[in-house]
């Protein structure tokens, strides 16, 4: 599996794993810190291999 498509599945279930009800304020801030750097990650792929991009007419 590619680098991006791992990273995507990483920050999918960490947007869905910080929505738990019994995270505590210092699991959530650590959490969030690495969805963060995650989203960054995607991102930085996205753009150097144009994943996403929408093609104008």
């Amino acid at each position: 599996m590619s680098e991006y498509k791992n990273l995507q599945i990483i920050k999918h279930a960490l947007q869905h794993y910080i929505q738990r009800p019994n995270a505590t304020k210092k699991e959530l801030l650590e959490e969030k810190k690495l969805l963060d750097k995650v989203t960054v990650d995607v991102e930085t792929l996205q753009e150097k291999y144009g994943i996403g991009r929408k093609e104008r007419a």
